[in-house]
């Protein structure tokens, strides 16, 4: 796939950014009640890019989690294939609904596929993206689990917190969601494959292209830039 060049949100026309956002979303990580044998159906898509970070959206469609379905983390699914297009990174994301939570399971497929991926291209960095609620008092999230996570590469965090708050997402938290549980996408990178991994949760006011269009964009800009210098 050819990705765009260096300056990607003064070179790319937005109103293409916001309408690629919510063709993909309808597309790849529809709504559906059909659950899919995943021994016969791959319930996951997975974008090789050059660059060694890997971004990931366990929650793009909905899930299973104690015999219940649980709704999708709307837009982190298109967020992270439109990165894979901006930047170049690799990226990953849930899009059939089989039976499993990816970011609970254990055994897990999901993380299976994590693991295998990052072996073979000797991924650097994962950044593991999630929706948060409106209601939430911040804009972005950075699970580190108390920075154990980063395995003593804090400047992923440095880099995360500063570009999020210069494309005007200023509201950022740390581990409110500590992303400490051995069974997170974030934990298994770090402490199973010896990753560096962020759980990064999205405020919904930001993953909503349509109803708000310059704060996509500014989250767009804010990872997509994240991205390019860690590598």
């Amino acid at each position: 796939m050819e990705h765009m060049p260096e300056k990607v949100l003064n070179e790319y026309n937005r109103a293409r950014l916001n309408e690629e956002a919510v063709n993909i979303e309808k597309i790849v990580f529809y709504k559906t009640e059909r659950r899919v044998n995943p021994k016969q159906e791959t319930p996951f898509l997975l974008t090789i890019g050059e660059l060694p970070v890997l971004v990931s959206a366990p929650h793009a469609v909905r899930h299973y989690r104690q015999k219940k379905i649980l709704m999708s983390d709307q837009f982190t699914g298109s967020v992270v294939f439109l990165l894979n297009k901006l930047t170049g990174c690799h990226a990953i994301a849930a899009t059939k609904l089989y039976g499993g939570d990816p970011n609970a399971d254990n055994p897990c497929l999901y993380k299976d596929r994590i693991a295998g991926f990052c072996r073979e291209k000797k991924v650097k960095v994962v950044l593991d993206i999630h929706g948060a609620a409106r209601e939430r008092d911040f804009d972005v999230d950075l699970g580190t689990n108390q920075k154990k996570n980063l395995l003593g590469k804090v400047n992923i965090l440095e880099i995360l917190e500063q570009n999020f708050r210069d494309f005007g997402l200023a509201r950022v938290s740390t581990d409110f969601f500590a992303a400490s549980d051995a069974n997170t996408v974030s934990h298994f990178v770090s402490h199973e494959l010896g990753i560096p991994a962020v759980q990064i949760e999205i405020n919904k006011h930001y993953r909503v292209p349509a109803q708000n269009g310059p704060g996509f964009h500014r989250l767009m800009g804010a990872l997509a830039e994240s991205v390019k210098r860690m590598t």
